[in-house]
């Protein structure tokens, strides 16, 4: 029978928490899938690990690269093996929470104008839970926004029409940003994209991550991505608006309140054709929210805040406030369900362990 979904994975030398991923495919709700993974060339005991899960389920079905071609041309390779209506991407140190495929499935064929959609998560680090991405607005119009300013879109947690998969591909130029890539090149085509406003995926963050090791790369990348992403859809930035979008805008690492102010002034414009207004504001008091957990001080925080509409400044408070407590509802009780209790935090990013 033709799998429905099919859940594609790469993984290099990824013994660590490579079972309790596929375990957590192989325990779901939802029956009819296919789990393709491609071997990168792992030197550890990778391959055996896949090797007695190909073994004991014949949905799994495992291919070894001969040479390393990194995540974006095996996960392409994955995509070209797949025979599912759907396309649903894991990796091999995160967990899927046994509903997600179901969910996933449901929401794609109730929504049949979405090309791909993503889903809220759990972070865990050194056995510590904590919610991800509460109180975010999950429709088109606020990521195609937020996509200007960062990525929006949880990469594990996707699940994609096939077609769409197939026809876009992921850039092999690209090691480190390859999902940015994908989601704003989807986004120019005005191909839909949606999140389910469900915790379904454990995400994992540890120090081998990608992420976390190649930063000056990701620089480079990112920059490229969006001045074509800016290019097709509004104007390039010049130089010196480059190097804050990156140090303060996308990254954070250097947060500046007066550049924000002329960036935020300069993006309002050049999208008022063609982004949704709300929408723009909503991506831009996401990086002030941002600020605030960088350390900006609160008062410069509050004077730029001051910058934006009253009214909807009031009307996305509320709406954050409401949407947030109804996300950590639902993380909670994921939470309660593998038997995690909460020991710190806050209402907003509750914290909690086994």
């Amino acid at each position: 029978m033709k799998p429905d979904i099919s859940v594609i994975m790469s993984v290099y030398n990824g013994e660590t928490y490579l079972k309790e991923a596929v375990e957590s495919i192989i325990g779901q709700t939802f029956l009819n899938w296919e789990l393709i993974i491609i071997n990168d060339c792992s030197t550890d005991s990778t391959a055996e690990i896949l090797a007695e899960f190909s073994r004991r389920d014949e949905r799994i079905k495992v291919h070894t690269n001969e040479v390393n071609l990194k995540l974006p041309a095996s996960l392409n390779k994955a995509i070209s093996l797949s025979s599912g209506k759907y396309i649903a991407r894991m990796d091999a140190d995160d967990i899927s929470l046994p509903d997600r495929l179901e969910k996933q499935f449901a929401f794609m064929e109730e929504n049949s104008d979405v090309s791909l959609s993503s889903c809220r998560f759990m972070t865990l680090k050194n056995g510590v839970y904590a919610s991800g991405g509460a109180g975010g607005k999950c429709d088109f119009p606020a990521l195609r926004a937020m996509l200007l300013v960062s990525n929006p879109i949880l990469h594990p947690g996707v699940i994609a029409k096939a077609e769409v998969m197939k026809k876009f591909n992921y850039d092999t130029s690209l090691t480190c940003t390859e999902d940015l890539e994908l989601w704003t090149r989807m986004a120019a085509e005005n191909l839909k994209i949606e999140i389910l406003p469900e915790c379904l995926l454990i995400y994992r963050l540890h120090d081998k991550q990608i992420t976390s090791t190649t930063l000056e790369r990701q620089h480079t990348e990112v920059l490229k991505i969006q001045q074509k992403y800016y290019g097709k859809l509004l104007t390039e930035m010049d130089e010196e608006m480059q190097e804050f979008y990156i140090s303060g805008v996308y990254f954070k690492e250097k947060a500046d309140v007066d550049k924000f102010n002329r960036y935020a002034a300069w993006l309002k414009k050049e999208t008022a054709k063609s982004f949704d207004k709300n929408s723009i504001n909503y991506a831009l008091l996401e990086i002030l929210a941002e600020y605030k957990r960088c350390g900006v001080a609160k008062k410069d925080i509050f004077s730029a805040m001051l910058k934006f509409n009253p009214c909807f400044l009031i009307k996305e408070i509320l709406r954050r406030k409401k949407a947030a407590g109804k996300d950590i509802e639902k993380c909670i009780k994921v939470a309660k369900d593998r038997g995690l209790k909460q020991t710190a935090g806050s209402k907003e990013y509750p914290i909690f362990e086994k």
